[in-house]
């Protein structure tokens, strides 16, 4: 166990970090891509400016000229230019134009045209207009990220559904995994339960055929009958063992062969089949006389009798077991209460399941293979109905099994 922890461990933790590894290598692929048609656009709009810039005012700096008023450059003349440049780049957003003068001071603006604050997020193309340095024209191009968004929407929801994927598939694989091997302990407890149950008959059973070999048994009749019943119950009890698990292996049980049936004669039925039992019980049955249901009474009686039999032995030592029923608009409701020590919540759902026992450490005192509320589960809904268990600690156990009407 302590190794499977381990192995479970250890295979979380590398599926956990192959999912991190896997959303940050996309996050970076994703960020990569749109980071290279940032500056995919950056360079087409630098190719546009320098095109323009040496058709429309590519001048030489006059030496020793100290003032920039000399200087004649339009920059609606170079808008012409530059505009079809960046149509025909596919480069074409909003922008502003700057001519920035170094001559004596550190950069005045001599001249601009539109407004820097009207743009979004732009960036600055910085190109010298004069071999010297003296003049420089800025561009102020508004970058259309959420374009680039937009256009590569479909990528980066293609890569957050392929990392959801494989998160989905790696729980998945885990829920599997983990119950399979919770399946694989319960078999594994399940033959342990088998073999201990199957051990106690037949030991009983031989003790008795021994002495009944070793003793002269036309002198002592009693006795004799005594050991010979002993003998009988313990192989009816192996007999039910066998029958209850075959049952359980077979698919033909979800075949029921339904017909009307007087649940009251039926109930008293199992309850006289209960008294002649060690163990003292008082039985209330409260079934109406005249409610007549229809359902497989092979099934129905085994249903009742199992969870007769959990109350017994999940009781305490005054048990009290009482069998309900009543019709309704929609069908029929049995329940079967017992005075037991009851149930946590955790475990109401879960005792329906096959081969479940209650967990009670290492101590098992009540025998069984976990399979009795199961066949009760898939009986009843294969009438088409529900069961359900209702307790809380200390306050005993309800079973309530819920069936439709005749007409369904």
């Amino acid at each position: 166990m302590k190794n499977d922890r381990q192995l479970f461990r250890r295979i979380a933790l590398m599926a956990v970090g192959a999912l991190l590894l896997l959303s940050v290598v996309q996050g970076l692929w994703v960020w990569r891509m749109y980071r290279d048609r940032v500056a995919d656009f950056e360079r087409r709009v630098w190719s546009a400016a320098y095109k323009s810039v040496y058709r429309s005012f590519r001048m030489d700096a006059v030496p020793g000229l100290q003032s920039g008023d000399r200087v004649q450059i339009d920059l609606q003349d170079f808008a012409l230019y530059f505009e079809p440049n960046l149509l025909e780049l596919d480069a074409l957003e909003p922008y502003v134009l700057e001519v920035v003068s170094y001559l004596g001071d550190n950069g005045r603006v001599m001249m601009r045209r539109g407004e820097v604050e009207a743009l979004k997020e732009p960036f600055v193309l910085e190109i010298e207009i004069d071999d010297d340095g003296y003049f420089r024209l800025l561009v102020y191009m508004d970058v259309p990220h959420a374009d680039f968004r937009r256009e590569m929407s479909a990528l980066i929801l293609s890569s957050v559904a392929i990392v959801l994927l494989m998160a989905a598939l790696f729980y998945y694989l885990m829920h599997t995994w983990f119950r399979q091997k919770s399946l694989e302990e319960m078999r594994r407890d399940l033959t342990q339960n088998i073999t201990h149950e199957l051990k106690t008959p037949i030991s009983v059973a031989l003790a008795a055929n021994d002495a009944l070999k070793h003793f002269d048994a036309d002198n002592e009749p009693g006795r004799r009958a005594r050991y010979l019943d002993m003998v009988g119950a313990q192989l009816h009890e192996l007999h039910a063992m066998v029958e209850r698990i075959l049952h359980f292996s077979l698919d033909q049980s979800d075949c029921f062969h339904k017909s009307p049936i007087r649940l009251r004669a039926l109930v008293e039925k199992i309850i006289r089949r209960q008294e002649v039992g060690e163990r003292p019980v008082t039985f209330v049955n409260s079934v109406p006389e005249e409610l007549t249901l229809t359902a497989d009474p092979f099934h129905l009686q085994n249903i009742l009798q199992t969870l007769i039999d959990n109350s017994l032995k999940y009781s305490n030592t005054e048990v009290r077991i009482e069998i309900a029923a009543r019709a309704s608009d929609s069908g029929f409701e049995i329940e079967v209460c017992d005075n037991g020590p009851g149930l946590e919540a955790k475990y109401l759902d879960r005792i329906f399941e096959k081969f479940y026992r209650i967990p009670t450490g290492d101590v098992q005192n009540v025998r069984g293979f976990g399979l009795g509320l199961y066949y009760a589960r898939r009986v009843v809904e294969g009438h088409g109905g529900r069961i359900r268990a209702i307790s809380r600690p200390g306050a005993g156990t309800t079973l309530q099994i819920t069936l439709p009407g005749d007409e369904s």
